[in-house]
């Protein structure tokens, strides 16, 4: 769909005004010109902004160019059987699309944008006196809403989010927003009404990559009712969860992966076991801490899911109770000297040609030891990791400030994970990289796909 579910659905009524509002570059345009050619509506604007489409938006072709009509310029129309007295004392640009709409040429009528077409009806009040109450905004729109009643589509577009007669008149309302944050861009848009539709979700990220709007979802992912007997495929190297095509890893690199408050378990154990199953199935070996959520029967579940049974052997999951499995090994993460011991015996062992895989959970860790010694035995790791040539990953959600400097001190590559609206934001603070909204799909086994916000 191009649009959510409860905006085509909005869509398919029979008549209505919907506004779209937001201030100068939210999108607003590009958003309408997609509804134009999904919905075969005729395009109404003043001469520069069609003249600025042409020249902006490549995509449009031929025939939707012919449905775009300048407000400000003569066209032929006759007269309408369907509208009568409303079809009087109107900009003669209306009045044909009108007729294309009575004729079923067209299925509704967009308006973009309000305030340039009501300064241009300005103009002709100035020049046709005698007309003036013809053009004034408020009969104007009332005109328009006399319309929809009578079944006609109506979109318009307009300058600024704040409230007016139009944001209480209108059917549906929806409000474009844009912020920059560090070099950064987020856009998302608001639901804030859609009179006949029951609202699932009032807010949805939205990307113009190629100068085309597309909405952007987080969050539908769920698992399977039933895994038993599922045929698994030959696992192999997992990109879309891995962020390979975001930053290169090389031996020796420190990995931070920042989860904020509320990133729901899936993504976190979803993100862990793409990138612990790359490494298993390198043949590579696997030393994990693991985050507080992910306790042995999250990982054994996760090791099904994926598939990754017989790489048992190239797993040392490092835990601060008894043996559970025998890929567990029980560490006193109450004592510093002893978690760097451990995991560097077990790289030790390594003599793998591929690098090996450190995971150290800062949540868990940070529950045993102080700031101070929390610092210290990530220093120490990261050297030890490093002299191993191996991958060292930290995750886990951050909250002390002073280890989360220290953190971005020693790290290579930093990766932010927000929750926001219930949607799941990344974005790479080292190296820097753009904001990607994070959705779970299951295709074979669990994996994150990414989509950029331009």
């Amino acid at each position: 769909m191009y649009a959510p579910k409860n905006i085509s659905d909005f869509l398919k009524q029979r008549g209505f005004v919907l506004l779209i509002r937001g201030k100068p570059g939210t999108g607003k345009s590009t958003f309408s010109l997609g509804l134009m050619k999904k919905y075969n509506m005729a395009y109404l604007a003043t001469k520069k902004i069609i003249e600025k489409i042409d020249f902006e938006y490549p995509w449009v072709d031929k025939d939707m160019k012919k449905m775009m009509f300048a407000i400000e310029e003569k066209y032929n129309y006759h007269e309408s059987e369907k509208f009568g007295q409303m079809f009087y004392l109107l900009p003669e640009a209306l009045r044909h699309v009108l007729n294309l709409f009575e004729e079923g040429k067209i299925n509704g009528i967009i308006i973009d944008s309000w305030h340039a077409i009501i300064s241009e009806l300005n103009i002709k009040t100035m020049e046709e006196k005698e007309r003036e109450k013809i053009y004034d905004p408020n009969t104007f729109f009332l005109k328009l809403i006399k319309f929809a009643d009578s079944g006609v589509k109506f979109v318009i577009v307009r300058e600024g989010d704040e409230d007016d007669e139009l944001s209480y008149l209108s059917d549906g309302l929806l409000t474009f927003k844009s912020k920059v944050e560090d070099g950064r861009v987020y856009r998302w848009f608001k639901i804030d009404k859609l009179r006949g539709e029951e609202i699932d979700r009032h807010m949805y990220f939205f990307t113009l990559k190629n100068s085309k709007f597309k909405y952007l979802e987080s969050g539908s992912f769920k698992h399977p009712s039933r895994i038993i007997g599922f045929k698994k495929e030959e696992l192999g190297r997992i990109s879309s969860v891995y962020f390979d095509d975001i930053f290169p890893l090389k031996r020796g690199d420190t990995l931070l992966f920042d989860f904020g408050e509320y990133i729901p378990k899936r993504y976190k154990t979803t993100a862990l076991m793409g990138i612990i199953s790359n490494f298993l199935v390198e043949n590579s070996k696997v030393i994990m801490i693991p985050p507080n959520e992910m306790d042995m029967s999250e990982l054994k579940y996760g090791i099904y899911m994926y598939g990754l049974e017989r790489y048992y052997g190239n797993l040392v999951y490092l835990y601060g109770e008894k043996n559970l499995e025998e890929f567990s090994k029980k560490v006193n993460f109450s004592k510093p000297q002893d978690v760097v011991a451990s995991v560097s015996e077990e790289l030790a062992m390594y003599e793998g040609g591929m690098p090996p895989l450190v995971i150290i959970g800062y949540d868990r860790l940070y529950s045993y030891l102080t700031a101070k010694e929390m610092m210290h035995t990530l220093y120490r790791i990261k050297d030890v990791v490093r002299e191993k040539s191996g991958i060292l990953l930290i995750v886990g959600n951050i909250s002390d400030k002073e280890i989360k400097r220290f953190g971005s001190s020693i790290s290579d590559i930093y990766l932010k994970f927000n929750n926001h609206d219930g949607y799941i934001l990344m974005y790479g603070i080292q190296p820097w990289t753009r904001v990607y909204v994070l959705d779970l799909k299951y295709k074979d086994y669990p994996r994150i796909v990414k989509r950029v916000i331009v």
